[in-house]
């Protein structure tokens, strides 16, 4: 053991230790590469372990670390994988291990125990072959060190839709399509969205205790009104129009109203939902053949023609894209609604007059007319 006291060292080993002092990673390598270059300058392994490190170390400690770098260089300094506690589901990796976990969870509990409905430890551990041995304690520890909690649950709808993905690659391509040719081809998405006289309820400043925030009633009957809007997603650019109830009469009028807004435009691209009236037989006629067609919702009562009570209406160059049916998240207009509800609709002082209503909802709308950055991030299609 003798002839492990003392370290002669060259000019180059000493440069590669001294950068691995300073820089190495992880940082016991700095650690080992320190004791090192001291025992080279004339201290003794002992003394390096007692006194010369910031953390004191076994002196066997620092032998090992001596005889493994005159065996095997610097490779030698750095531990060897496979060290240390073994992790319960090991020889599976982490990945392994969550990947399996997560599939467990994902399935319904009732397959193990008929009264759940949601997982308990006790019932995920019988549901993961290598957790069967691991007490419930062990179960959660396992879990919390691979990341998976305990957490409040949130509503979700999942779109039924067959052709789901199939629709939204399409969403994608039209609005490449804008965007490498801005001044012939617009895209916008497009919605309806109903309001009340009568003021919705929502939270409001009050005092603590009994007051509450109050919506206003009219002692007029009910009314409503429909709102269409169209949003362009690339300048946030809002049109809309406000009609008694959405018919295919007051869709071509609104047709029409995003043709007067964008004359040079050769194709306008309209993506909407699967609302039946937006594929009746005479608004259809009167717009550009679908390039991609996905099925349409057809009501009993429709013969798949053109009405004559309706008529022939102008010819637009416009084009229906789809949007996933029951997927309202697919489209940004929504938010816009939203916003609209937020700032005029709920807890409105405008009960008794439902032309003023009306013309504030107009008002909040025409403030994104030709564009606004400020809807584009509030919408989600500009980052924060």
């Amino acid at each position: 053991m003798a002839k492990h006291h003392k370290l002669d060292l060259t000019a180059s080993e000493i440069q590669a230790l001294i950068v691995l002092r300073d820089k190495g990673e992880p940082a016991y390598l700095r650690e080992r590469a320190t004791a090192l270059l001291k025992i080279h300058e004339g201290f003794s392994p002992h003394e390096v372990a007692r006194r010369g490190l910031l953390k004191k170390q076994d002196p066997d400690t620092v032998y090992a670390w001596l005889r493994r770098y005159c065996e095997h260089g610097i490779r030698g300094l750095s531990n060897k994988p496979g060290r240390g506690r073994k992790p319960a589901f090991s020889p599976k990796s982490p990945e392994e291990a969550e990947s399996e976990i997560l599939h467990a969870i994902g399935q319904d509990p009732g397959r193990l125990n008929r009264h759940q409905t949601r997982w308990t430890l006790c019932t995920l551990g019988q549901a993961v072959p290598w957790l069967a041995d691991v007490c419930i304690s062990g179960v959660h520890q396992i879990l919390s060190r691979l990341g998976i909690r305990y957490k409040r649950g949130r509503h979700y709808v999942r779109s039924p839709d067959v052709d789901y993905a199939a629709k939204l690659a399409r969403v994608e391509q039209v609005l490449a399509q804008a965007r490498e040719n801005p001044e012939t081809c617009v895209v916008v998405y497009q919605d309806e969205f109903s309001f009340y006289l009568q003021p919705t309820l929502a939270k409001d400043w009050a005092k603590t205790g009994t007051k509450s925030p109050l919506a206003r009633q009219s002692h007029l009957a009910e009314a409503s009104c429909c709102g269409i809007g169209a949003l362009n997603p690339h300048t946030g650019d809002v049109v809309y129009q406000q009609v008694k109830s959405c018919t295919v009469v007051a869709l071509h009028a609104f047709y029409t109203q995003i043709r007067q807004r964008y004359p040079n435009a050769e194709r306008i691209y309209v993506i909407q939902d699967n609302r039946a009236i937006h594929f009746h037989p005479n608004l259809t006629a009167a717009l550009l053949p679908q390039e991609i067609v996905f099925d349409k919702p057809t009501p009993p009562n429709w013969t798949g023609k053109p009405s004559k009570q309706i008529g022939r209406l102008d010819p637009l160059p416009i084009e229906i894209v789809q949007l996933p049916t029951y997927a309202a998240w697919t489209n940004p207009i929504e938010k816009l609604w939203r916003w609209a509800r937020q700032s005029v609709i709920h807890l409105h002082r405008l009960s008794n007059d439902w032309t003023a209503l009306q013309e504030k909802v107009i008002d909040f709308m025409k403030q994104f007319k030709g564009g606004s950055q400020e809807l584009l991030h509030y919408v989600g299609l500009l980052p924060n």
